[in-house]
């Protein structure tokens, strides 16, 4: 799927992810942004941002003096996260609708953290987007990656893929971000890709996450997530007999939580060689 698609999956998606967010994606945020360590007056990057689930609680931290450029392709999540925003008060945070793999800082400033939550895996050319992320940072910053650990949101996106491979009448394979995920998805694994980057003093935390479900909120996380995109194309009769499809299989493989645990790595950008 291409950027432009992407975005388009998540501004249909926005209401639901809004919703869901206290829940699954807000619980996410603030791990990550307390593993980052966000000190007061610091300068963050917050790449896929979304609704601000983890570019709010990075505002909060950095306080007034600091400043927060929350970038993502969907216009309408962005639009929550100026809402929740000004809410909360929050006038250092800057939710704009921009491309991350050609951001570039305002004025040069460089960024004393660099975070991307559940984000790394969907931009193109995942090792090169990172390592381009690394190069935004100050000397002594942080780049901060969120992704799934090893088989999280597995037995549910299983189930659901069925759902719709029963409605559409054809084989879903896996999304190519699927792959991505699969090599970032333990701490070794994770560790090791940041090493790859050019990464010291590296860190990876495992951030556990499971969340009852019940058939009405399980609809509402598949609406309001990534999974969105396998209903693009069907009518409003074809998604409700994906959703009616859906709960039979929840209750007959009696899924009754949502395995949502994260893996956050942190690294530094190792010095650049003064050698001749």
């Amino acid at each position: 799927m291409t950027s432009a698609g992407i975005g388009t999956v998540f501004d249909s998606a926005a209401n639901e992810y809004a919703a869901v967010s206290p829940l699954l994606w807000n619980r996410i945020g603030e791990a990550t942004v307390t593993t980052a360590r966000i000190q007061p007056g610091e300068r963050v990057l917050d790449v896929c941002c979304g609704a601000g689930a983890s570019a709010i609680p990075a505002a909060k931290a950095t306080g007034p003096q600091g400043h927060v450029d929350a970038i993502d392709l969907a216009g309408e999540l962005l639009a929550h996260g100026r809402r929740r925003a000004a809410l909360e008060g929050l006038d250092n945070a800057r939710f704009i609708q921009a491309d991350a793999t050609a951001w570039e800082p305002h004025q040069g400033h460089l960024y004393d953290v660099v975070q991307c939550v559940h984000g790394v895996f969907l931009l193109p050319d995942m090792d090169a987007s990172a390592s381009r992320l690394a190069r935004l940072l100050r000397p002594g910053g942080r780049l901060v990656i969120t992704t799934w650990a090893e088989g999280a949101m597995e037995d549910f996106g299983r189930l659901f893929t069925e759902a719709v491979e029963r409605v559409r009448d054809v084989r879903i394979g896996p999304p190519p971000s699927k792959q991505a995920v699969s090599r970032i998805d333990t701490e070794d694994e994770l560790a090791a890709w940041l090493a790859a980057r050019r990464l010291t003093q590296i860190t990876v935390t495992r951030a556990p996450l499971r969340i009852p479900l019940n058939p009405t909120l399980a609809w509402r996380l598949a609406l309001g997530s990534g999974f969105r995109g396998m209903l693009t194309g069907l009518d409003e009769s074809a998604a409700e007999r994906v959703h009616t499809a859906f709960q039979h299989l929840l209750g007959e493989r009696k899924l009754d939580d949502l395995d949502a645990t994260s893996l956050i790595g942190t690294g530094t950008p190792a010095p650049l060689s003064t050698d001749a």
